[in-house]
């Protein structure tokens, strides 16, 4: 735990005398990492959304989805080097912001992006309600997961349509469609598919299989995919790959918006800078004539962190990924093990997906704040049968709330 007045930092952690940070853990440091996952960094008295939420209370904060690691040296030199600049005036892209994006794309999928498809908009939920109000104006539903973040369900409604919520399976603990239930569902009145990939809640990555199917039903229904991949460079297992929408097929590119963004692997989410890639020129005109008015600048540090990020972050993202897949299993075999707990495999995502039925709580998100973890309801996806669980931390901060949990149902 960090350390403030309602918080013990365990014995293995010694603050830093010089920073005031915690120094790291070398008894759960990764050998083969050259950053440090493990420092504690006191999020206290920064106006963190995660932290101050139980501000002034024992309760470990693994709910909201952000990270509490420290950026990329990469994206840290990159800020400080724009900060020394010390003017921070209205700020706007080129051809060359887009082309990194460009240029992410065929690096990590070997797929082609048009530098002139790329538009940048503070975040993926104002793209959503873009899409929504842009190509939705003679229609009056938007399909979308039943089982989600809380955003697909409310801004079809912010934007006057009715969400109309798609099946969910979970065959193979694996939480995503259900494709058989949608080939087989009437799209009538919809224009509009809202997707998330990776699935969030449950980080099950899409395989280009089930996207060819979904592609085909879109292609039948005459609907646009709107897909948020915000967590597509997370990937826990070394054999899963990340297939981008627009990558599907000629179709899907062209009838499609995929959504990106540094935020998530990154942990940039504040600097409130993401991008969406739309290859029609008829859809990218509408998505963008809807900004304005409604859409304000990107700040520069959003600019100069995503694209610090794209281009020179590779290193420190594997390190990130590999420091992740060990708290996920860690979680897998210790959550497994208590009776009335069952976490579904993720292959993405820091995004623990926990059924607690078995336990019968009346509050369950209520009786594990009163046990010092605080994590997001079920109820806020859909499924009021989970929990979700942020283990994008310090491995002692989550043995920490591993041991709570333990002592509250044990």
């Amino acid at each position: 735990m960090v350390q403030n007045e309602a918080h013990i930092i365990p014995a293995n952690i010694a603050p830093d005398p010089v920073s005031g940070n915690t120094q790291k853990d070398t008894n759960t440091m990764q050998d083969n990492d050259t950053y440090s996952f493990d420092t504690i960094v006191d999020r206290h008295n920064t106006h963190s959304s995660k932290w101050d939420k139980y501000k002034q209370q024992d309760i470990i904060p693994l709910w909201v989805a952000d990270t509490d690691f420290k950026v990329a040296p990469v994206i840290q030199r990159a800020i400080e080097d724009r900060m020394d600049h010390g003017v921070f005036g209205y700020t706007s892209t080129d051809d060359q912001c887009n082309q990194v994006v460009a240029d992410y794309y065929q690096k990590k999928y070997a797929c082609h992006v048009d530098a002139n498809w790329v538009v940048w908009v503070p975040g993926i939920v104002a793209s959503l309600s873009l899409a929504i109000r842009s190509l939705s104006t003679q229609h009056q539903q938007v399909l979308t997961p039943d089982i989600v973040y809380p955003y697909f369900h409310t801004t079809p409604a912010a934007a006057g349509k009715q969400a109309n919520h798609l099946t969910m399976t979970y065959a193979q603990n694996r939480v995503r469609i259900d494709i058989d239930a949608l080939e087989k569902r009437n799209a009538q009145g919809a224009r509009v598919m809202l997707f998330c990939n990776p699935q969030n809640p449950g980080g099950a990555m899409y395989t280009r299989d089930e996207l060819r199917r979904i592609d085909d039903y879109c292609e039948a229904n005459n609907l646009v995919l709107v897909s948020d991949e915000i967590h597509a460079d997370i990937i826990l297992d070394k054999d899963k790959k990340h297939v981008p929408y627009l990558d599907v097929s000629a179709h899907a590119l062209n009838n499609s918006i995929v959504l990106g963004a540094a935020s998530k692997a990154f942990n940039v989410a504040g600097l409130a800078c993401s991008w969406a890639v739309i290859a029609n020129d008829d859809l990218r005109q509408a998505f963008k004539d809807e900004m304005h008015g409604i859409i304000s600048e990107i700040n520069p540090f959003g600019y100069t962190a995503t694209l610090a990020a794209l281009s020179q972050g590779d290193d420190w993202l594997a390190a990130m990924n590999r420091y992740l897949c060990g708290n996920r299993d860690y979680l897998l075999e210790e959550l497994n093990a208590i009776k009335g707990l069952q976490m579904l495999p993720l292959e993405s995502t820091f995004l623990a997906w926990v059924d607690v039925s078995e336990l019968k709580l009346e509050d369950p998100c209520a009786f594990f704040e009163a046990a010092g973890v605080g994590l997001s309801p079920g109820s806020n996806f859909n499924d009021t049968n989970f929990l979700r669980l942020n283990f994008g931390c310090a491995r002692s901060v989550l043995e920490e709330a591993v041991k709570r949990i333990k002592a509250a149902l044990i």
